[in-house]
């Protein structure tokens, strides 16, 4: 096949995607996945969101948000999903698994040139992640969060006691950051491959919350041992967080988290607990 023949086959799936996410249409009454505009700083903003096909706003349902990694960043056009996110795990498994998701599922995007959330300066950091953002904090999205749970709250059925954050990379890091910034609103953190940055200081909130991280070990971005730090820090703390870490796996390891159908199940099954 062609460069051209490629590139044209590229841009044909990447408009199918995006044109069935588009159908989906707006609004509370839709299922699938739709776009879901909010404001923030200023900014218009769309995420994308799963609607599970039962959905019934008689119900309180569970809330999943979904942090990407790298590379995902983009400013907002008006499409929430690129093709770049039916490759990186958990939107691909709704897509093969929808049985497994009776829950509403949210993807915001993050700006460009930030991270998911603030880190300190000159934090417990991998080489990798030291060589790209240095000591000093990078610009971060935290409110760009906190903006679209609060507007799918508002919106739709949330059970507010189980709001479950997770994410790949970037979005594990900046997981596992925001859940113990903020939880007041979560109750749970799956982070995966996250730890090129580990902030020790949240393990005591973190013991407070159903914690599961994941990393592989010879993962050279975020690093098997600064997990291992992450994880012992919250059990000292009083914690009980799970910890996966995969032989012989390198950084590339979203698919296998979030196809993994027992990961599925504990997001689910997490409730917050008494602040």
């Amino acid at each position: 096949m062609t460069r051209k023949c490629i590139a044209a086959w590229s841009a044909l799936v990447s408009a199918l995607m995006l044109g069935s996410f588009q159908a989906a249409g707006q609004g509370s009454s839709t299922t699938g996945f739709v776009n879901f505009p909010f404001s923030v700083d200023g900014m218009e903003r769309t995420a994308g969101l799963y609607v599970p096909p039962d959905y019934d706003s008689s119900n309180e349902w569970p809330l999943i948000v979904f942090l990407h990694g790298g590379g995902g960043n983009g400013n907002n056009d008006g499409n929430a999903l690129t093709e770049r996110f039916y490759r990186q795990g958990l939107v691909q498994t709704i897509r093969n698994h929808p049985e497994r998701f009776p829950a509403l599922v949210a993807f915001p995007r993050c700006p460009e040139g930030r991270i998911w959330s603030p880190v300190p300066a000159d934090p417990v950091q991998s080489d990798w992640r030291l060589n790209v953002h240095g000591r000093e904090p990078a610009p971060d999205a935290e409110a760009h969060v906190t903006a679209v749970i609060d507007g799918i709250i508002a919106d739709y059925a949330v059970d507010r006691d189980r709001v479950v954050i997770t994410g790949y990379s970037m979005g594990g890091e900046g997981s596992i950051r925001y859940a113990a910034l903020h939880p007041e609103r979560i109750a749970a953190v799956a982070s995966a491959a996250g730890s090129a940055v580990i902030v020790p200081e949240d393990a005591p909130v973190l013991a407070r919350m159903g914690v599961w991280m994941f990393q592989g070990e010879t993962d050279h971005l975020s690093t098997a041992p600064l997990a291992r730090r992450m994880v012992a820090a919250i059990r000292a703390s009083g914690g009980n967080p799970r910890y996966t870490e995969y032989a012989g796996v390198g950084h590339g390891m979203a698919n296998r988290v979030y196809e993994d159908a027992e990961v599925i199940a504990w997001m689910l099954d997490q409730r917050r607990g008494p602040m």
